[in-house]
């Protein structure tokens, strides 16, 4: 019994001998295991520590060679600026002094010298060396617009002053200069500083010429391209090398596919695009728009006209991953459907959206809209036939509309307008469209004037229900600028009550064959600022009228009288007359003038700027010639006149 119980004991003893190294050991194991991680973490600080440092190093560097650089820039304009004054200053002070412009001070001439165009200042530095010396002070082409020039620009003076004042050059438009070539292109290419470049309408533009330019301006934020010839390679450049570009504009160029547009998604560039042009690429299908949605995720606003093959999975993954888009615009795309504008309006929230030209869109979208879109300013909903009063209702409860276009809504009758001039949104109104509304009457005007107390623009053409008395209720809005009431049915009655709104400056009264030269005499009598007016085929209107507008209205600057058979060329003679300001010129179908209409346009019409003189045979070609250097915009032909024109 007793070796029995010894030998157990002594079992339990090397049992507990056994557990009593093993405890130690595992508690010298834990102990070593928590010192070789503190030593790992000690080398991880250390690391990170010495990472930091160098890091830290490298920034400074960076950043003292930038600063070292800034100095030089700056010095290296200051350098240049100053020898420019030197030279302006030795120049005026050996001219003669005789012109006054020549004894302003060089600030002051300066100033007045900004306000020239490129054609008026290429003028200037051909009359004195004084002038000459100021027309070439880089601060005035820091920002070149060739376009109103671009039916006589040549390529050489865009290269020369491209190649004199680069360095300053920040912003340059040659839209629609068709004889800009290679040479120039090298020239813009060469702007280090450029930040926006138009292109649009360009006929030398290339992948060639894109890829020279885009290489070199690497600052690049707007760029247009509209109608040009480019292909997937000037997109490919652009995913290379355009990092900071935030608008770009291809519409109408056919020249690019989806593959074009999946560089987009490779490259580092156009990745901060926020405006987005792709309005008639109907090239493009739903797997380009995938592109475009992976690639410029931060687009605001994107533009996509005239698609008629946009269908509603192109907007759907458009919006998917678009999802600050603020502004979209949908003109001409006849086939999407609610489908599309409730996932827009599920997805994002808008400012303002555009469609046109969509007969498959109810009032569930537009209620849609709005119910998800509180900040909506501006809505154009034009020549949507299933449009109706619904809409409206749920449009007048928007609070900051301030654009209405519901042009073309056949079904929109005065019970929507009154929703509209009922709502919150009626006192921030700006602009209403309700042209082609043929059940609209005057009771709508009437409220429009009562409740819409800001409206500036309203255009009410072929309103077939609106009579002189809806008219005479508009001549107490005080707030209304311009009118568009082509196509209505007023009379000299209503022209006269219109006129009592003397806050009135723009008329549009095309086609509306009951005015008379009396109602336009009446009228201009009352509206002595009148800015714009344009009475064109208004058929009973003769020499009388236009006598009475130049002698009521002095400041008038645009005046179309295309249509009005009556018209002789003693009513151009009231227009030199008195005509200081006009601006804008359309004679268009009037078959009795003759020659002396021109000469009596060269002899005054200083600010003359455009002139139409289409389909009037009376006019020799010889004659209208000699305005075309006058003007910047010049139309004539001898064609028989369309139907349309009488």
């Amino acid at each position: 019994m007793k070796a029995g119980r010894l030998l157990e004991r002594m079992e339990e003893a090397k049992l507990y001998q056994t557990q009593r190294r093993i405890k130690q050991a595992f508690i010298k194991w834990k102990a070593w295991v928590c010192f070789r991680k503190h030593r790992q973490n000690d080398a991880v600080r250390k690391l990170q520590k010495a990472q930091e440092s160098v890091h830290c190093r490298n920034i400074i560097t960076a950043w003292g060679r930038v600063v070292h650089e800034a100095k030089r820039t700056k010095e290296y304009f200051k350098r240049l600026e100053r020898e420019l004054q030197e030279s302006l200053n030795s120049e005026i002070s050996q001219g003669n002094g005789q012109d006054r412009l020549s004894l302003l001070p060089n600030k002051l001439s300066l100033k007045i010298f900004q306000c020239l165009g490129v054609r008026d200042l290429l003028k200037c530095a051909q009359v004195c060396h004084s002038w000459k010396a100021i027309t070439q002070i880089s601060s005035l082409w820091t920002e070149i617009d060739f376009s109103p020039e671009g039916s006589w620009i040549t390529d050489q003076i865009v290269e020369r002053k491209l190649r004199a004042h680069r360095v300053y050059v920040i912003s340059v438009n040659l839209c629609g200069c068709t004889m800009v070539q290679g040479s120039s292109f090298r020239r813009i290419s060469q702007c280090r500083n450029l930040q926006e470049l138009n292109l649009s309408e360009c006929q030398n533009v290339n992948d060639e010429n894109m890829k020279m330019i885009l290489e070199g301006c690497h600052s690049l934020l707007y760029l247009n391209l509209a109608f040009t010839h480019v292909t997937n390679g000037t997109i490919r450049v652009l995913s290379r090398c355009c990092v900071t570009l935030r608008s770009l504009n291809l519409a109408h160029c056919m020249g690019f596919s989806d593959k074009g547009l999946q560089y987009l998604t490779t490259g580092k560039g156009c990745h901060r695009l926020s405006h987005l042009d792709l309005s008639g690429c109907s090239q493009i299908s739903v797997d380009g728009f995938t592109y475009v949605a992976e690639a410029c995720s931060s687009l605001q606003q994107i533009v996509l006209d005239d698609l008629p093959t946009l269908t509603d999975t192109c907007v759907q993954v458009l919006v998917s991953k678009c999802l600050v888009l603020t502004v979209i615009s949908l003109l001409d795309s006849p086939f999407l459907s609610d489908v599309a504008f409730k996932t827009i309006a599920e997805v994002i929230s808008l400012t303002k959206i555009q469609i046109e030209g969509n007969e498959r869109m109810t009032d569930s979208s537009l209620k849609a809209l709005c119910r998800s879109s509180h900040k909506l300013t501006e809505v154009h909903v034009s020549d949507c036939p299933r449009v109706t009063d619904a809409s409206l209702k749920s449009l007048g409860n928007l609070t900051k509309l301030c654009n209405l276009n519901i042009s073309g809504c056949i079904k929109v009758t005065d019970m929507g307008i009154y929703y509209i001039t009922e709502g919150p949104s009626a006192v921030e109104l700006r602009e209403l469209d309700l042209s082609y509304c043929p059940k609209v009457t005057d009771l709508s005007l009437k409220r429009i004037t009562q409740r819409c107390s800001n409206l500036t623009h309203l255009a009410v053409c072929f309103c077939e229900n609106l009579t002189d008395y809806g008219f005479e209720c508009l001549d107490k809005c005080a707030s209304l600028v311009s009118l568009d009431i082509t196509g209505c049915k007023i009379h000299d009655k209503g022209l006269v009550a219109l006129g009592a709104n003397h806050s009135l400056r723009k008329l549009t009264a095309n086609e509306c064959v009951f005015i008379t030269d009396n109602g336009i005499k009446m009228f201009c009598r009352q509206c002595p600022r009148l800015e714009l007016l344009d009475v064109c085929h208004c058929v009973c209107l003769s020499d009388r009228a236009i006598k009475a507008l130049f002698f009521f209205c002095r400041t008038i600057a645009t005046v179309r009288i295309a249509g009005c058979p009556k018209m002789t060329d003693t009513a151009v003679k009231y227009l030199t007359r008195a005509g200081h300001f006009l601006k804008e010129l359309d004679v268009s179908g009037c078959p009795l003038l003759t020659d002396r209409t021109p000469s009596f346009l060269l002899c005054s019409c200083p600010h003359l700027r455009s002139i139409s003189m289409l389909y009037c045979k009376n006019i020799s070609r010889q004659a209208a010639l000699k305005l075309q250097c006058r003007v910047q915009h010049w139309k004539h032909s001898h064609d028989d006149a369309p139907y349309s024109l009488g």
